[in-house]
């Protein structure tokens, strides 16, 4: 019985980090947690319903990651993006996206059928747009980026892709016009990938990404 009981207690651990880190990276990459925010344990521990060791752990995983950052003394922060660092990212999503692409249209794997959860993606984009729903539009453009590099079925890719996440559109500018042509634009830009690694025109797929990844402060610029 002992035994059965310590089983079953790790079992819980292990399922309330997965969740805690699963929440919280997805709050992360959409940027719903303020940058330079302290992740206090009492406060995230109760919102995501897990005990404080588990949730310890989602927080080591997601130092791991680089999405968040250990204090200087105690506690874990969001961390504040430079225009160097959001530079960097996209500099860093660039040549891993461009790289996945590259390897799509070389395998011949670049079919309707495998790129199939590209125009999902772009489905539910054109979707969240009509509605106005950006929290559902930002997590089908991330699922968009992130599908292009998981087809092209490169782990090590993957891997270094997960620590260069995609910064998102602001709620700040929720429903304004800005909003709606940037998450127009988005929208073209998505199809128009597709449609050209479809058509394994390689050459135009990366000259429409340099564009779709241009900083939004511009000062970050592809050549």
């Amino acid at each position: 019985m002992p035994r059965i009981a310590v089983s079953t207690s790790r079992g819980r651990l292990v399922a309330q980090r997965e969740q805690a880190h699963r929440q919280l990276r997805r709050l992360l990459l959409l940027q719903k947690i303020p940058p330079g925010q302290r992740l206090k344990e009492p406060a995230w521990a109760s919102q995501l319903n897990v005990n404080r060791a588990a949730l310890r752990e989602a927080f080591a995983r997601l130092e791991a990651e680089g999405l968040i950052e250990k204090g200087p003394q105690t506690g874990y922060f969001v961390p504040m993006l430079t225009d160097e660092d959001i530079c960097e990212i996209l500099q860093t999503r660039l040549v891993i996206e461009i790289g996945a692409m590259e390897i799509l249209v070389a395998t011949g794997t670049n079919t309707p059928r495998r790129l199939k959860p590209l125009a999902l993606a772009c489905d539910d984009l054109e979707r969240f747009l009509e509605r106005g729903y950006s929290l559902g539009f930002s997590e089908a453009d991330r699922r968009f980026h992130e599908s292009l590099v998981e087809l092209a079925g490169n782990r090590r890719m993957w891997t270094i892709y997960q620590r260069a996440p995609l910064p998102m559109l602001h709620d700040a500018v929720l429903r304004s016009q800005r909003w709606l042509d940037a998450a127009q634009a988005t929208l073209r830009d998505h199809r128009e990938i597709l449609r050209h690694l479809i058509d394994g025109d390689i050459e135009a797929a990366k000259q429409t990404l340099r564009r779709h990844l241009a900083s939004p402060r511009g000062t970050c610029h592809f050549q």
